[in-house]
C-alpha cells in the first residue's frame, strides 16, 4: 500500500461561514445540532465561525449530480478512468458525476501536492481556476489497486465523507505523541497538521455516521500497530466496503445504478446446494470455490441452503433471495440473514408471483423484472407493487432474446459496465440495457466465457 497519505482541505476562515450557509441551504440537515449544545452550556453564545465548522458538508437527500473537471489536459482514457472510479459511490446510493469542460464543479489536478479534496459542499466556494481534488502523480500506469484505494476516497470526501479513522473510538486507541512522530516522518508533515488530519476527534454532535467506526471503511487510514496503544494495527479501506455502501445508500438514497456486485467486488451465483464467488476485476471464480450455502451463510433455512431460484441484489443494502413460495431478506453489511425470515411471497410483493420465480434484476429505470417460464413482470421499487399490464411475454418484449432464452431463463445478472447478463442451459446472452437488446454475437457457450464457473443449468 502507498505511504502517501490524504488531507482534508478546509477553506479559509473567512469563508467558512458562508460555505456553512451554502451547505444548510443545500440540505438543512446539515445544520449543527445547536439544541444540544446549548443544553450543554446554557447561556453560551456560539459564534458563528464555531457553527461553521460544526456544520456538515452533505449534498442532501435527493442525491448528487456533480461535474467533474480536470485542469491538466489528461488523455481521454484517464480521465474516463478516474470519472468511472468516482462513480463507483453511485453502485449504492444516488449519486452520479459526468465530465465537463463547462464550469466543472469537482476540478481535478495531479500536482505534486499529495492526495487531497475539500469536503462536500465546500467545493463550491473554491475559485473556479483551482482544483478542489489532488491525484497527486495519476497516470494510466498508476496501479490498478490505487484507483480503488485513492480515488474512491478522495470522492467519498466530495460527497461529504470526513476520515473514519477520525472517529473518537479509534482515535481513543492512537499513542498521541508515536503517531505526531511517525506521521511528520512518512508524511512531511507539521505537529500541527498531524493533529489536525489523524487525532482530533470528529465532534458527535455533528455527525452523522453509522453506529460504530468501520475500521475497514475505504474512509479509514491505514495505521500501524506500533502507533496503537493495544498493539492492533487499523487496516484502512482499499475499496467501499458494505458499511460504506449500506451508509451511502442511506445518506443519498433513490435510484442507484443497478448492480449485482457486492461491495466487496464479488458475484455470487448458485446451483444446487452450492455457490461460486465470482471476482468481477480478475474476471474469474474465486480460488477453492464452489463451496456449500449450508454454513456459510448465517441465517439460511436448511430449504435455502439446499438450493435458491433466484437472486436479487437491491439498491437498500440487502439482497433478496426466493426458492419456493418464499423469500428472505439478507443484509450485506451485517452478512447475514435479517430476522423474521423467510417469509412467503404473496402479500410481500404485491402483484408477483406467488411460487416459483426463475430469475430477477434491477434495471437503472427504478423497476425490478422477474423471470418465470416465458413471462416476465416489471416491478416498481418507488411503489412497491408490479406494474399493472403484467404479467408478459418475454417473446417480442426483450430485443434479440432466441427463442431458447425465451421460453425462460435460469439466471440474471447486471454487471457495472451497463450490460446485464442471462443464463440458461450451457449458454448466456449480453443485454445492452443503454440499447435495450441483446449484443451481437450471442448467445455464447458458459465453458470458456466465465472462468471456474459451472458450464451449465447455473439457478441464480
Amino acid at each position: 500500500m502507498s505511504n502517501i497519505s490524504c488531507t482534508i482541505k478546509v477553506l479559509p476562515e473567512d469563508q467558512r461561514a458562508p460555505a456553512a450557509a451554502t451547505a444548510i441551504g443545500i440540505n438543512p440537515a446539515n445544520a449543527p445540532a445547536v439544541d444540544a449544545l446549548r443544553a450543554a452550556a446554557p447561556g453560551v453564545v456560539i459564534p458563528p465561525a464555531h457553527l461553521a465548522l460544526l456544520t456538515a458538508k452533505y449534498w442532501g437527500a435527493k442525491g448528487v449530480r456533480l461535474t467533474v473537471g480536470f485542469l491538466d489536459n489528461p488523455p481521454a482514457d484517464l480521465r474516463a478512468r478516474i470519472v468511472l472510479h468516482m462513480n463507483a459511490w453511485g453502485q449504492w446510493s444516488n449519486v452520479r458525476f459526468v465530465e465537463s469542460a463547462t464550469n466543472p464543479q469537482v476540478r481535478i489536478a495531479r500536482v505534486s501536492d499529495g492526495y487531497w479534496s475539500y469536503l462536500g459542499t465546500d467545493v463550491l466556494h473554491i475559485p473556479a481556476n483551482q482544483s478542489t481534488m489532488n491525484l497527486d502523480g495519476f497516470t494510466m500506469n498508476t496501479a490498478d489497486s490505487e484507483f480503488y484505494r485513492v480515488v474512491r476516497h478522495e470522492t467519498g470526501h466530495t460527497l461529504g465523507f470526513p476520515h473514519e479513522h477520525m472517529r473518537q473510538e479509534i482515535i481513543d486507541r492512537i499513542d498521541q505523541e508515536k503517531a505526531i512522530q511517525s506521521f511528520m516522518a512518512s508524511q512531511g508533515w507539521t505537529r500541527q497538521q498531524v493533529i489536525d488530519q489523524v487525532l482530533t476527534p470528529l465532534a458527535n454532535s455533528a455527525l452523522i455516521a453509522t453506529a460504530q467506526a468501520d475500521v475497514h471503511s475505504i474512509m479509514c487510514y491505514w495505521l500501524p500497530a506500533s502507533i496503537m496503544k493495544d498493539g492492533i494495527a487499523v487496516d484502512g479501506g482499499t475499496d467501499i466496503d458494505a458499511q460504506d455502501a449500506q451508509f451511502a445508500s442511506t445518506v443519498y438514497p433513490g435510484p442507484v445504478s443497478p448492480s449485482s456486485v457486492w461491495p466487496n467486488g464479488k458475484v455470487y451465483f448458485f446451483k444446487g446446494s452450492q455457490y461460486a464467488r465470482y471476482d468481477v476485476k480478475a474476471d474469474r471464480v474465486d480460488s477453492g470455490y464452489p463451496q456449500p450455502i449450508q454454513g456459510l451463510w448465517p441465517g439460511f433455512p436448511a430449504s435455502f441452503a439446499a438450493g435458491v431460484n433466484a437472486e436479487v441484489v437491491w439498491g437498500n443494502g440487502k439482497t433478496y433471495f426466493f426458492k419456493g413460495s418464499q423469500y428472505l431478506r439478507y443484509d450485506i453489511a451485517a452478512d447475514r440473514v435479517d430476522a423474521g425470515y423467510p417469509k412467503p411471497i404473496a402479500g410481500a410483493w404485491p402483484g408477483l408471483w406467488a411460487a416459483n420465480i426463475d430469475a430477477g434484476v434491477v434495471w437503472p429505470n427504478g423497476k425490478a423484472y422477474f423471470f418465470k417460464g416465458s413471462q416476465y413482470m416489471r416491478y416498481n421499487i418507488a411503489t412497491d407493487k408490479v406494474d399493472p399490464g403484467y404479467p408478459k411475454p418475454i417473446q417480442g418484449n426483450w430485443p434479440g432474446f432466441p427463442a431458447s432464452f425465451a421460453a425462460g431463463v435460469n439466471a440474471a445478472v447486471v454487471w457495472n459496465n451497463g450490460k446485464a447478463y442471462f443464463f440458461k442451459g450451457s449458454e448466456y446472452i449480453r443485454y445492452d440495457i443503454a440499447t435495450d437488446r441483446v449484443d451481437a454475437g450471442y448467445p455464447q457457450p458458459i465453458k470458456n466465457n466465465w472462468p471456474g464457473l459451472w458450464e451449465s443449468d447455473i439457478d441464480a
